[in-house]
């Protein structure tokens, strides 16, 4: 009876116990690039280029070129991460096949929208070869990678960036002109409306190396957005005026662009640079006039008819907020602690965010809150939901 009676309790035990077992995390899969043997189709003395942990050194293939990942037979690949070194077209991940070649698992062929620099590769099921074969006409277009990362099995590590290509609507786009900017003239609004949960899109009018963009998607992740970044063909050229800048960039091209964001997005809050453009800079300004511009221009129907009406329908803005805009203005709090950050303020994660960025330390080698780098404030420059009257957060008069 009583060999019965403690059977039962054992059993009972280990029922209430289950639970526990079963919600227990899987183990993180571990970094195994250092097991991993590399075989390229040329250009073999440049392989420690893709393991030196700078962005712009790297390793290139010719066109048609390849490389081969091969691991230990007890330890498979279960992902890439690597960081592209220069927009490529073409390119295949292939794996074994039963008859001593290749079989292509995913095909790539990039966009304006797919483009995604850091990038995270899943090997389901495990594999000890793989290769990424470039499929591109010309060697400029090749694979050129910067950094790779190979792991094993596991859950993903929270490092590795896995982008999501943003489609539907946006809580908010931040339009900004060159990378770096988010943070120098937007403090910690990012990571302040991440740890809300909020849909964020942010778009970067001024195109750049492929270096500068890894460092900024390495901020963006940060951050706590996940949204891969609209990245627009403008060049980085500093004006001082409104004029000027159009005249280089094209008022038409631009102003057009900025409506397209709008529509594509369709974000209940746009946010960009002020009137005057900080520091005087024209790129800021151009940001704002097509915003402003943006209120009528994406709700008109005769407005970009064959490519942005056709393609993405109209949309109203709800809000238009210009940083440090005297009218209507609001101050955010990026100073008090959030649980999403383990308890950091949105502005010390802008600060380390910030630190992962080399294109703009060069002449603000750190972030400031005075004058036209105050992040914190802005002004409603348009609203068809009535003024801020509570202030202190932009999406005032949209909740639910």
């Amino acid at each position: 009876m009583k060999k019965t009676l403690f059977a039962l309790l054992l059993m009972l035990a280990l029922l209430l116990a289950l639970p526990a077992l079963a919600q227990e995390p899987a183990a993180e899969a571990q970094d195994i690039t250092d097991l991993c043997t590399f075989t390229p189709s040329n250009a073999k003395s440049d392989l420690p280029k893709m393991r030196d942990g700078k962005y712009k050194t790297y390793w290139s293939s010719t066109k048609k070129g390849y490389l081969e990942i091969s691991s230990p037979d007890d330890t498979p690949m279960y992902g890439l991460y690597i960081n592209w070194a220069q927009y490529i077209t073409n390119w295949s991940l292939q794996v074994p096949d039963e008859n001593g070649g290749w079989t292509t698992i995913r095909a790539y062929e990039p966009d304006l929208f797919n483009t995604v620099y850091n990038e995270y590769l899943p090997l389901e099921g495990g594999y000890t070869r793989v290769r990424l074969l470039c499929q591109s006409p010309d060697d400029r277009h090749a694979l050129h990678i910067a950094e790779i990362h190979v792991l094993g099995e596991g859950e993903v590590p929270s490092w590795v960036q896995q982008w999501k290509v943003f489609s539907g609507k946006a809580d908010m786009v931040l339009l900004i002109t060159d990378p770096g900017d988010e943070y120098i003239y937007f403090g910690g609004l990012l990571p302040y409306y991440a740890a809300q949960g909020k849909e964020i899109m942010l778009c970067v009018a001024v195109n750049t190396n492929s270096a500068y963009k890894c460092e900024l998607l390495d901020g963006l992740w940060h951050c706590g957005i996940t949204n891969y970044p609209y990245i627009a063909y403008f060049k980085p050229n500093l004006c001082r005026s409104l004029r000027a800048q159009y005249d280089t960039w094209s008022e038409v091209q631009f102003v057009r662009h900025v409506s397209r964001i709008v529509r594509i997005y369709k974000p209940d809050v746009l946010v960009t640079h002020s009137v005057g453009g900080e520091g005087g800079d024209g790129g800021h300004m151009a940001c704002a006039d097509a915003a402003k511009r943006s209120v009528h221009t994406a709700m008109d129907d005769k407005y970009d008819v064959g490519y942005g009406v056709k393609l993405y329908g109209n949309w109203q803005l709800k809000k238009l907020y210009l940083h440090n805009q005297d009218d209507n203005m609001i101050t955010l709090d990026y100073n008090q602690p959030l649980d999403f950050f383990g308890g950091k303020t949105a502005m010390e994660v802008a600060q380390e965010a910030y630190a992962m960025q080399s294109y703009q330390r060069k002449s603000v080698p750190q972030l400031r809150t005075d004058g036209f780098y105050n992040g914190a404030v802005y002004g409603l420059a348009y609203s068809n939901v009535g003024e801020d009257t509570v202030g202190g957060d932009m999406f005032e008069n949209l909740e639910d």
